[in-house]
């Protein structure tokens, strides 16, 4: 089941450049930061109100977002979806024919892609972690 917008993924050049316009203009804070070496990234979730953005900075040219940085020049990535249940969520997206892209549903980051192919071009992640939750 779909319990509604997690999040809404940036693909940024710097993410303290683009954290304190954030908080100039918005009053945002951020709430974590994470690299993950795996997608060559690092990632800030910055809450501002009741909702969020996860700002995404390359840390290698040849990783998602750094490919992303390289053929847009940055912007809006994804939207992230939360779910109640990953797995069951996966499964009922698959079995309309729904082609899902980068699943992992095992550890501790459980996400899955809905590959823009099947959705009119627009990338939505899938997870059951909302990123409101401080680590």
């Amino acid at each position: 089941m779909v319990k509604g917008i997690n999040h809404v993924g940036i693909v940024v050049k710097n993410i303290d450049d683009t954290l304190s316009c954030l908080k100039e203009i918005f009053g945002a804070e951020e709430v974590r930061r994470t690299e993950y070496p795996m997608m060559k990234q690092i990632s800030s979730i910055v809450r501002i109100g009741d909702g969020c953005f996860e700002l995404m900075e390359p840390t290698e040219p040849d990783g998602p977002a750094g490919k992303f940085l390289d053929t847009k020049g940055g912007g809006l990535h994804h939207v992230s979806i939360l779910c109640e249940d990953l797995k069951e969520t996966c499964d009922e997206l698959e079995s309309q024919g729904v082609q899902l892209i980068g699943k992992t549903l095992e550890g501790p980051l459980k996400i899955a892609f809905v590959h823009p192919k099947s959705a009119k071009g627009i990338l939505y992640e899938l997870t059951e972690t909302s990123s409101m939750e401080e680590e």
